[in-house]
This record gives structure tokens, sequence and C-alpha cells, in this order.
């Protein structure tokens, strides 16, 4: 579990980040073409990794597996999310994804994928209650109420792309990564081609958003992701999302100077307690 954790803080670092990065690159994207390149992008460093370790060809019996978390897991949560954030913060969009630990052990519940403890449910409240008490805290949590529910659908959407990720033939990280990364980069590009705005020039400031946004939070993320599903479960990835939310106050503060509220130290007791009590194994 020690290494399960240790990408989990990994992945919470990479996505954390994501919401402020996502909110500088639209400056000079929308949403679909922001969702494109991040993924067009991604896909070259995943075919350079793949090359690199030599994993083969992906599984022909995996595409369902490709095509819905290429789909549930990226192109239609990255959208969302980016389409939600044109109206609420990184921070709010950020505390949405808090909610995820709740909505993937109810949808592994209802696959039989994952049974929960007593003692489990109730660190998944604890760390529910420490991002009641983040939010409440945060001053400057506005938006409308469309933007909102935008990102909650890409919760739900990132739920079901965890049920199938553990539940697909292929048990390869980079190569999983590399063939949903590659489908997600197709759809997102069609779906930009056909509705989205032109590219700004090279030379924007935007486009170093996007590298970062391709690089981390999209291709090794991506690794990451598969290995912690295949190792440790979806229910235990899904914590990563009590983690995001702290992540991303914490990094705001440092670098975008935001002001940090009296209510942050019992949120984060809050949220590792919540993490503490849901860490133990599930029983299969």
């Amino acid at each position: 579990m020690t290494r399960a954790w240790i990408l989990l803080v990994c992945l919470a670092l990479m996505w954390g980040t994501s919401f402020a990065a996502m909110s500088q690159a639209l400056a000079g994207f929308d949403p679909l073409g922001l969702t494109a390149a991040r993924l067009v992008l991604a896909s070259g460093v995943l075919l350079v990794l793949a090359c690199v370790m030599r994993v083969g060809f992906p599984l022909t019996q995996a595409w369902w597996q490709y095509a819905g978390i290429a789909l549930l897991g990226n192109s239609v949560p990255f959208g969302l999310i980016a389409w939600g954030q044109l109206s609420v913060s990184s921070a709010v969009a950020g505390a949405i994804m808090g909610t995820m630990p709740i909505v993937t052990a109810a949808i592994a519940m209802g696959f039989g994928i994952d049974r929960l403890s007593s003692r489990q449910w109730a660190g998944l409240a604890v760390g529910f209650v420490g991002l009641l008490v983040l939010a409440r805290g945060q001053s400057q949590f506005s938006g409308t109420l469309l933007g909102a529910v935008s990102v909650f659908a890409a919760v739900v959407c990132y739920a079901l792309s965890t049920i199938i990720a553990k539940k697909g033939p292929d048990k390869d990280s980079i190569r999983a990564g590399f063939a949903t990364t590659v489908m997600a980069a197709l759809i997102s590009t069609l779906a930009w081609a056909w509705g989205g705005h032109s590219l700004p020039a090279i030379s924007d400031a935007s486009w170093w958003y996007i590298l970062y946004l391709g690089v981390f939070p999209s291709a090794l993320a991506m690794v990451c992701y598969f290995t912690v599903v295949r190792i440790a479960g979806p229910v235990f990835l899904s914590q990563v999302n009590y983690m995001v939310p702290v992540m991303a106050f914490g990094i705001g503060a440092v670098f975008l100077r935001e002001p940090i509220f009296t209510e942050l130290p019992l949120a984060i007791g809050l949220i590792l307690a919540g993490l503490f009590l849901a860490s133990r194994v599930v029983r299969r």
C-alpha cells in the first residue's frame, strides 16, 4: 500500500494544480480547444514513453476499456471542467471534485466491485465534512449553478471511468494509458474541429499552461491512475479528490497569493482523518 499512497499523493499534486493551469489556459483557448490540445500533447508524451519502455501494442480485446475511459475519463470530463471554469473559480472546481469518493463508492457497490466496511464509510463521511469546512472557509467561492453542475457531471464521469479501468483486462499501466489517451485525443480533436474556435498563436502564453497540462495532469497522471486502480482499487483512488482541494488551496496561497482562512487547519485535519479511516483494504 505504500506504493499506492505515494502515487496517490503524486496524482493529487498533478490534479490539484490542473485547475489553476486550466483557468490560465482559458485566456487563449476555448474549452474544446484546450481539451484537444492537452490530450494530443499527452498522446505524444505517452507514445515516447511506451517506445522507450517497449510495452508493446495495446491489447485488441481491451478496446472497450480504452474507449470507455477515453470518453468518460478524459474527453468528456476535461471539457466539462474547462467549460465549468468559465463561470466558477478553480477553487470551486477543485472542491466539487472532492465529492468523487462518495460517488465512486456508491457506484462500485452498485456494480459489486468493492464492498466497504463501516469504518471506511465513516472515513468517507469524515473526509466529506472536512471538504464542507474547506468550502465554508473559502471566501472566494462564487460562480453560476450551471458551471458547478458541469463540474459535478465530470465527477460522475470520472467515477464511472474508474470502474471501467478496474474491470478492464489490460494490466500494463503505460500501454493502457497510451491507448486511452490516443483515443481521447482523437475524440476531442474531432469535437474541436466540429464546434471549437481557432487556436491562439504559438507565441501566446497560454501554450505554456497547455504544455504543463499535457505532460503532467494528463500523460504522467494517466500512468499513475491505471497503476493505483490496478493495485488498490477504484474506491482507494477516489480518495485523491479529498486531497485535491487542499493541494489547490495550498498552491493558490503560495503561488497566487490567495488568502489563507482560519478554517483551513480544521478542514485539513478532518480530511486526513477521513483518509486514515478509509484507507483500510476493502473486502472483496
